[in-house]
Parts: structure tokens; sequence; C-alpha cells
């Protein structure tokens, strides 16, 4: 069902501000993201910063998530100050640093890859503790369930070629999923994991990973489709060669940091199968957790064809170049 949008009503912005100032009192703020899915201010008080985030019910888990993982990762999340879980609001001590995308390094790139992996070892045993927060289960019997039940409606915006394609690859996406469900455990998985999400702090000389409101438990190697896809920001132009070597050598890198959890020949062909099952999974994300739910339907309406076209492009990409 559509949402309004809570902080266009003055009545909540008055009371989210009188929350900010309990907890950081006498702080300077102003807004700088207002959406219909997210309500952000940043804050000075001396030489520190803040950010107090709102959001809605589409990433009721949030709040929760980002204090849980601000214990078990300081310095890798951001540190959190104050939550309200009830009502989805966050306040968090600035991270520093810059985006990676804004300074692109391979390095640090390949760094963050086996610091996310690391950290999704770790949170193996939490799954219960995150479903009691509310972060959607969306683990490969679940995900083939909402296949079974919306491929159909995920083809719409495509051409009739394209959705004739999806559709021919229903049983074979089925069994994916199927072979995603057994060999090695689920995870935690970031959501929205790119070169915008994750900073490099130059004083620090580390990492930072942010924005966990698009987070799952499900099939942990989900996570690397979207980061393939920030690979780009590596590359001078616009090349799907040069990004493909790009993605075999960060294959090898995320699945150091698995060894020992399965067996190595498990390990790649869930990679590979996450590699495609992965579009799917994030055309569903927007289709069923994001877009129905949404004030603004038409700013994200046409992300599950997207979503899906790229399978496509995908997979012939990967038997051009195996």
């Amino acid at each position: 069902m559509r949402q309004a949008i809570p902080w266009r009503d003055r009545s909540f912005r008055e009371r989210f501000e009188r929350w900010i100032e309990a907890n950081v009192p006498n702080a300077t703020w102003h807004v700088i993201k207002d959406t219909d899915l997210t309500y952000l201010l940043v804050g000075a008080l001396n030489e520190e910063r803040y950010y107090a985030k709102a959001v809605t019910d589409i990433s009721r888990g949030e709040a929760g998530l980002s204090a849980f993982l601000a214990e078990r990762h300081p310095d890798f999340v951001p540190d959190v100050i104050a939550i309200d879980s009830a009502r989805n609001w966050l306040l968090m001590r600035d991270i520093g640093g810059e985006a990676l995308r804004e300074r692109p390094d391979v390095r640090r790139y390949e760094a963050a890859l086996r610091q996310y992996a690391q950290l999704q070892r770790q949170e193996i045993d939490q799954i219960e503790t995150y479903l009691s927060y509310g972060i959607p289960d969306r683990r490969p019997a679940t995900l083939k369930d909402e296949i079974q039940t919306y491929l159909p409606e995920l083809c719409a915006g495509l051409d009739r070629h394209q959705a004739e394609a999806m559709l021919a690859l229903q049983d074979e996406l089925l069994t994916m999923c199927d072979e995603l469900a057994t060999g090695m455990p689920m995870s935690l998985e970031h959501g929205d994991l790119h070169g915008g999400n994750i900073f490099w702090r130059e004083r620090t000389n580390d990492l930072c990973i942010l924005d966990w409101g698009d987070a799952t438990v499900t099939h942990p190697f989900f996570s690397v489709r979207v980061f393939w896809n920030a690979l780009y920001d590596l590359l001078p132009e616009e090349d799907e060669v040069a990004w493909y070597k790009q993605i075999q050598t960060m294959r090898t890198v995320y699945l150091e940091a698995w060894s020992g959890v399965a067996p190595k020949d498990v390990l790649w062909r869930h990679l590979l199968i996450a590699e495609e099952l992965g579009c799917v999974y994030r055309a569903l994300s927007w289709h069923v957790y994001v877009t129905r739910y949404r004030y603004d339907v038409a700013e994200s309406s046409d992300k599950p064809a997207q979503w899906l076209n790229f399978l496509l492009e995908y997979r012939d990409l990967k038997r051009r170049f195996p």
C-alpha cells in the first residue's frame, strides 16, 4: 500500500527535531536530503558533525541493525549515538573521509570487498537478531516463491523479445534458488554495496560502510551484484570487456575471504550463480519491497526491467568471455 511521506508533516518534523536536540543539544542542523524514502539532516557542534536520519517502514529495520553493527564492528560502520526503532529514527556521528567512487583506487575496492566478506562471516550466527529488527527474510526458498509469483509482472517493462527470454529462464532460476539454499550458510546482505556507500578515511587509513536500509537476510553472495556494477568506477570509460576483467579479479578476492566456509568448488559455483540470480533478486527488491509502498512510485517503477535486462546482457557477456 502506498505510504504518505511522514516528514512532510510539520508535527513529525517537530518531534524529530526535539528528539535530536535531546541527544545532541545545541547543534545546528539543516536538511540535506528529503525524498519519499529518506529524511536526512546534518548537524554541527564545535568541531563535530552528526547525521540524523528518518526512514519509512520500507527500511524499518535500519535503525536497530545499524546500532547492532556499530557495537560489533566499530569503525567499519558509522558510530550510532541513538535510535528510536519504533519511529525509524537514527542519529550517527560523521564518519569522515570520502566515498570510494570520488577517488577510485582498485586497492581500496579490494580492501572493501575483503572486509565486507569478513563482516558477513562474523554475522552468520546473528540471523534471528536481524529478523527481530524487521530485516526482510529473503533466503533462497523465499526468493524462489517470489520468482514464481512475480516474474511475469517484472517482465512488464521489457520488450517482447526480452520478456520471452526472461520467462524462458524461469525453471533455471528456480533451480539456482535450490542450489543456493544448501552448501553454505546464509548471512547479512547489505543491499546496495556500491562506491557511494563505502568511504575511505585517509586520516585513519580505514574503510566504513554506511546506509544499511536495504539489508536483508539471504545468501551473502548476492552482495556482489551491485558491487560488480560499481567496478565501472575504476575504468576511464565504459568498456564491458575491461569491466569483466575487473570482475574476474574481484571474484578471487572475495572468495579468498570466504575460504574454509565451504569447499572451494561450492564457493565458486555459488558465486557464479549469485552474479546472475542477484539481478532477479534486485529486480524483486524494487518491485516487492520498495516501489509498491513508496509515495513516488514513478521514481523506481522501471528498476525491475532494468535489472532483468542487465541479467540478459550479463549472461551474453559471460558466454562471449568465459
